[in-house]
């Protein structure tokens, strides 16, 4: 089975993502002691990564990432 390489702006860019969510949901329990379920957040790291790269679209290191971030879907 042959691995696609995956850029290192995407994998940036997904990292980053997941910290985030990661930030904002222990903020989130510990202010408001109401937990997400885990579909939520991983609909939100999808979301954020698609508009973070819908807003960059036009960049030379963005241009190929959508096609590559939703084949890996």
């Amino acid at each position: 089975m042959r691995v696609r390489h995956c850029p290192s702006t995407l994998r940036n860019l997904t990292v980053q993502a997941i910290l985030y969510r990661l930030w904002r949901e222990r903020n989130q329990r510990l202010h408001n002691a109401s937990p997400t379920p885990p579909q939520v957040s991983f609909k939100e790291i999808d979301r954020q990564i698609r508009n973070a790269i819908l807003a960059r679209k036009h960049r030379r290191n963005f241009k190929n990432l959508m096609q590559i971030w939703l084949t890996h879907e």
